[in-house]
């Protein structure tokens, strides 16, 4: 019974220890403050239906992220002067949505892992009706302190929350 006792014990340190280990060389995610550059219901590349998070660092590249934000707009708006020794730009095209469904940028991280983009989407629930068959392709652009080159080239991650709003209150 006291060896079964200390056998238990022994396992119990052992995956403790093992786990501090494997967390120690990880940094936690760090928040990043953004400012949001422009936000549409509808723009960004016509082929592209799953969303797309691209790094921009320097005008060259913000000069065709630009132009494909506003891919079907009669009039494009002037580009937006950035400081890209400070800054560095985000574009989110979220691909294809229902047309009821809002969707927004709600934070943004720095891991050692890269940039992760969180967002909510937020759509109409089963109480709702029928829903038009519209679609939308939100894009939104943000801009974010200049992080350090072996996090943003790193492939960025999109994580989005998924959420239905009922139209019927609760009986």
């Amino acid at each position: 019974m006291l060896s079964t006792i200390r056998l238990l014990l022994f396992a119990m340190l052992t995956l403790l220890v093992s786990a501090a280990v494997t967390t120690a060389g990880q940094q936690p995610a760090e928040t990043i403050s953004f400012e949001t550059i422009i936000k549409y219901e509808l723009g960004g590349p016509l082929d592209a239906d799953t969303p797309i998070v691209e790094v921009v660092t320097n005008r060259r590249e913000w000069k065709k992220v630009w132009k494909l934000a506003h891919t079907g707009f009669l009039v494009r708006p002037p580009l937006p002067d950035i400081d890209f020794d400070n800054r560095i730009v985000l574009a989110v095209f979220h691909g294809f949505t229902g047309g009821q469904c809002t969707t927004s940028i709600t934070s943004i991280a720095k891991t050692e892992g890269g940039i992760q983009v969180f967002a909510k989407q937020t759509c109409p629930g089963v109480s709702c009706g029928p829903i038009p068959g519209n679609v939308l392709k939100p894009v939104e652009i943000l801009m974010i302190e200049r992080v350090e080159k072996s996090i943003r080239k790193k492939d960025p991650e999109l994580f989005v929350e998924l959420r239905f709003v009922e139209c019927d209150p609760p009986r």
